[in-house]
């Protein structure tokens, strides 16, 4: 059976440590929609459930710059 697309989301912020809260400040998406959903089961637009999902991968991917560490030129 495949995972509900807003458990999917939870689930895989919650593997990357990322609080829904920020993925929807972050998107400009109200905080209490996702629970909305998740809650309802229905009425999900997928158009913001895309938006929340890019957010995310976003957030994943500047956690894991390069961008962040130290250069090598100032060891």
């Amino acid at each position: 059976m495949e995972q509900d697309p807003i458990d999917a989301l939870y689930a895989r912020a919650n593997r990357h440590g990322v609080a829904m809260s920020r993925i929807c400040d972050e998107a400009g998406v109200a905080r209490s929609t996702p629970s909305r959903w998740r809650n309802s089961k229905n009425g999900a637009s997928m158009t913001v459930l895309r938006r929340l999902n890019e957010k995310l991968d976003e957030i994943i991917a500047e956690r894991a710059s390069p961008a962040d560490a130290p250069s090598e030129a100032a060891a």
